[in-house]
């Protein structure tokens, strides 16, 4: 997620509904108890303000109508068929929507968060899946009983950093703090179990420099925790980020491993417009440190 898509106006938070764990930054952190207080750095934060993605998995195939836009030109939107294979886990948000005079459970699902690989039967060329406006915005929101029953609530994937989308920007605290947008490499941990290598395509339109084919991904076979390091282990070495080689045998050939460095950035917001500060978690990753952004404070007093 952009700097510019982490400007928002008021207190905007989209929690998941069901029953959810209490946890702390340096833990798994990524389904917190709603109104919570956790210490993020110096600053107490509300854990309605921070990114609290809930996990889901298929059971069985399911196919969803998704939006694309152009990459590179302006064009109308289009949309496209996106199925997604049996036992896929995608971040998600239960909600409800309004159908007549009825409120009926639905299903948020956060699908430009997935990996290449799984956006790829969805695919047109030069069009990418329109992310939206913000790391809040789902591509799919289901509320047909019968494809609602095709998914089941999962704990957080260990291998995805807490409190984080999964996105991790190269830069240390100088570049978390920067007002400028990032525009060089990138890595992704998407909910389905890959790491991506990006690098920022200058020539695509605005907020999908970060969206196109990775020049490296590997599948996360397996993953220890151990606070304060994820140690994600490959099925194969990725391009241009360290990762070492452990054996010449079998899926677990290589290992990332992903220290949180325990030193959250913030941003002070503006009381005055009603924008909400920022946080974010900086990370080293094979020797280079990366940040991510993990939420907001509510708006700053």
């Amino acid at each position: 997620m952009t700097i510019i898509t982490r400007i928002i106006k008021g207190c905007l938070c989209l929690l998941a509904l069901g029953t959810v764990t209490v946890g702390s930054l340096s833990g798994r952190a990524q389904t917190e108890k709603p109104s919570a207080l956790v210490k993020v750095g110096d600053y107490r934060a509300s854990t309605d303000f921070l990114n609290l993605s809930a996990y889901y998995q298929t059971i069985r195939p399911v196919t969803v109508k998704v939006a694309y836009v152009s990459t590179y030109k302006t064009q109308h939107t289009i949309m496209q068929k996106l199925t997604l294979p049996a036992g896929l886990t995608v971040a998600g948000n239960l909600t409800t929507t309004k159908h007549g005079s009825y409120l009926v459970p639905s299903l948020q699902l956060y699908l430009a968060r997935l990996s290449y690989p799984a956006l790829q039967n969805s695919a047109k060329a030069n069009y990418t899946l329109d992310p939206g406006t913000s790391a809040y915005s789902p591509q799919a929101t289901i509320s047909d009983t019968t494809k609602l029953r095709a998914f089941k609530r999962v704990a957080a994937p260990d291998y995805m950093p807490g409190y984080s989308h999964g996105d991790l920007y190269i830069g240390g605290a100088k570049a978390a703090l920067s007002p400028v947008e990032p525009t060089t490499k990138s890595i992704r941990i998407t909910p389905d179990g890959y790491v991506e290598v990006l690098k920022y395509d200058t020539k695509a339109n605005a907020g999908l420099g970060f969206y196109q084919k990775p020049v490296s991904l590997a599948k996360i076979v397996k993953t220890r925790f151990h606070d304060p390091n994820r140690t994600l282990y490959l099925n194969h070495p990725l391009a241009s980020v360290k990762t070492k080689a452990i054996t010449q045998n079998g899926q677990t050939r290589y290992r990332l491993t992903l220290k949180n460095l325990h030193t959250p950035q913030h941003i002070a917001g503006d009381p005055e417009t009603g924008t909400a500060g920022t946080f974010d978690s900086l990370y080293s990753i094979g020797g280079t440190t990366y940040y991510t952004f993990i939420g907001y404070d509510g708006v700053s007093n």
